[in-house]
């Protein structure tokens, strides 16, 4: 519905949830709002979990028999060695698969020795916290550019730069609590933006010979049959490969910054993002050396000649043919001339005109259309740019790389923790020993096999 209620043909509660949710802008209406605070409210409560659980594994780890054997999947053994030879061992599996000590301590009687060994990038509880943070920051600057943010278009042309201001009206956050009408933008918060030139670049469009103009299978029958394709380039047929404009900017009415902005490296100043959108030409018009004035749409009348005439634009630069030669174009303008519709017959539906008279306009040379001597003169270029000023991206930039890697190292990432005691009996000693793994290259079973296999060695 092109965002407007307007055009809603639905009426009655159709019409009723319809406006009542804002659906027809869905990111700024109040069941989506809802949503974000209720996940932003989620996010808040499971990190502070998290942080808490952070500062309490961060203390030396207390361990018992009791405890440890409760544990899923840990490891029993009753082993001949003393509990001295036994620790030494479980040790010297550990640290040859740079296994680090933590700081630990044992309780209960009979223990002889415990441990709490670690091995990995960085513990996966931290990733965690960081992806869950990393959300936090996204969620806060997405609120920011909700409430803060704008977007504009502005065309320059050499003659005059534009006056850019740093705040808006338009934001959300001033159209509920600003000052509407009486917003007003301080000196200090306003810089211009200026032409200096426009380039653009050209090349030939090309088309292929002959080729069917649609269908697969009349187009497979063209290609096989004529053993192949050849591509033309029509003369005068030009589509624009690339377009920049030499941008200043001024402060305080004196120049500031000088640089150039394309389609793809747009220009950022002062919290702004600037992108080449599009361009527009402007010319005056002689007809028999008088100025023909533009009409509204871009439409002239020429004296004496009924029927409207409409420019398709400008064309110049420079152009880049195959070969890889270039040449300036010099400016020239078509015009498309629509006479008068006739008198609508019984038999012929109204706008049954044929194609619309092309005449072309090179440079300053006279021309002559219907008997006028008609030229162009002052052909300037403008730029169009299209600015938002977003606060919310800063944000976004920190918070999107560290929920990416964080993720990555947390699905990727090794982490593992083995903690074991040694107890003392008559006969030997006994082991108990749990390892836990996280991330795609765990495997705890695995591990905990080669202890016991490394355990059980000239038993």
């Amino acid at each position: 519905y092109g965002g407007s209620y307007e055009q809603i043909k639905a009426t009655g509660f159709a019409r009723t949830i319809i406006e009542g949710l804002d659906l027809l802008n869905v990111y700024s209406g109040p069941w989506f709002l809802t949503t974000v605070g209720l996940f932003f409210l989620n996010l808040t409560l499971c990190t502070y979990k998290r942080m808490k659980w952070m500062i309490r594994i961060r203390r030396p780890a207390e361990l018992t028999a009791t405890a440890l054997s409760c544990r899923k999947d840990v490891l029993e053994m009753e082993l001949p060695y003393s509990p001295e030879e036994t620790a030494k061992r479980v040790e010297a599996f550990l640290r040859g698969r740079l296994f680090l000590k933590k700081p630990s301590s044992t309780r209960g009687e009979g223990i002889y020795s415990g441990g709490v060994y670690e091995q990995g990038f960085i513990h996966h509880m931290w990733l965690s916290l960081a992806y869950h943070v990393s959300v936090i920051l996204a969620v806060i600057g997405a609120v920011i550019t909700f409430l803060y943010s704008f977007e504009k278009e502005i065309t320059i042309f050499p003659d005059k730069p534009v006056e850019v201001a740093a705040v808006s009206a338009d934001t959300r956050w001033n159209k509920w609590y600003g000052k509407g009408e009486d917003f007003i933008v301080s000196e200090d918060e306003k810089f211009q933006v200026g032409l200096k030139e426009f380039a653009i670049k050209y090349a030939q469009k090309p088309s292929i010979e002959g080729f069917p103009r649609r269908g697969f299978i009349p187009r497979l029958k063209d290609t096989w049959g004529r053993g192949g394709l050849t591509v033309v380039a029509e003369e005068d047929k030009y589509y624009p490969i690339e377009y920049a404009s030499k941008l200043i900017i001024y402060e305080s009415g004196a120049p500031a910054q000088e640089t150039w902005i394309k389609v793809n490296t747009p220009l950022r100043y002062r919290g702004f993002t600037f992108y080449q959108s599009a361009y527009e030409y402007k010319f005056d018009l002689y007809a028999d050396d008088k100025k023909i004035e533009e009409e509204e749409g871009g439409k002239y009348t020429l004296p004496g000649i009924d029927g409207k005439f409409e420019s398709g634009g400008v064309t110049t630069g420079k152009l880049y043919l195959k070969d890889g030669s270039e040449y300036v174009i010099e400016p020239f303008v078509k015009l498309a001339y629509t006479p008068p519709e006739p008198e609508q017959e019984a038999d012929k539906p109204s706008g049954s005109q044929g194609m619309p008279e092309v005449f072309k306009l090179i440079g300053s040379k006279a021309g002559d259309i219907k008997g006028l001597k008609v030229r162009i003169e002052n052909v300037r270029a403008g730029t169009i740019l299209s600015y938002r000023h977003d606060p919310g991206v800063p944000l976004l930039w920190i918070a999107a790389p560290v929920l990416f890697f964080a993720m990555l190292f947390r699905a990727w990432g090794r982490w593992c923790r083995a903690s074991y005691v040694v107890e003392k009996r008559p006969e030997g000693s006994r082991l108990l020993a749990h390892l836990q793994m996280f991330g795609v290259w765990g495997g705890e079973r695995s591990l905990v096999e080669r202890l016991e296999d490394s355990m059980r060695k000239g038993s």
